[in-house]
């Protein structure tokens, strides 16, 4: 009976140990340079012009199945991101004004992993919690939820993951007083995490 038991555990032990080496979980927090374009405009938005980038800023947790050396690795983070955009007034003068975002991101990257390396791309949802322009709050005037994508590229040494990305997502913007465009948020992402467990 002694022995049965032992068996028992010993293979729950080894199937425990073998998910471990399959699946990942960590904690990941970076930063961003961002900045915004403009598709489809009208009204006001016409005669907007990209100006600058800005710094944004990310935290949120990972998890990694590795079977293979491929990757299926879905994320949630919490990030901020937006731009800068030059804005012409009545006097024939311009500004420059900010946009920022606040968002929940959930990327979806399918990858390759040899040795420590990391290859991957995938669709990424952005739920948007908080938008501001000029510190006035705008987030009614855009849809809840956006799609975009996301590549990359990363390594891994111990329990140490780095990773830098592109993403790109579409959000629509509407407001009956100053028209609708399309504001194209794009982003360079640099992160560093930590394996709670797995490899």
């Amino acid at each position: 009976m002694k022995s049965i038991f032992l068996s028992l555990a010993l293979f729950a032990l080894t199937s425990l140990a073998a998910q471990a080496q399959m699946f990942t979980l960590g904690l990941k927090a970076g930063v961003s340079s961002s900045n915004v374009d403009f598709k489809n405009p009208n009204a006001n938005f016409s005669q907007f012009r990209e100006e600058g980038s800005i710094t944004g800023f990310h935290a949120g947790v990972f998890t990694r199945l590795n079977v293979a050396g491929f990757l299926l690795q879905p994320e949630a983070v919490l990030s901020s991101s937006g731009g800068k955009f030059e804005v012409p007034n009545e006097m024939g003068q311009t500004s420059i004004e900010e946009i920022g975002f606040t968002n929940l991101d959930v990327p979806i990257l399918v990858g390759y992993k040899l040795f420590f390396l990391r290859a991957y791309a995938g669709p990424v949802a952005s739920i948007m919690i908080n938008s501001k322009m000029q510190k006035e709050e705008i987030k009614d005037s855009f849809e809840s939820s956006d799609w975009g994508y996301q590549v990359g590229a990363g390594f891994d040494i111990s329990r140490i993951t780095a990773d830098v990305r592109y993403e790109r997502l579409k959000r629509s913007y509407t407001d009956p007083n100053t028209g609708s465009v399309d504001f194209r948020n794009q982003q360079v992402i640099l992160s560093l995490g930590y394996k709670l467990f797995g490899k």
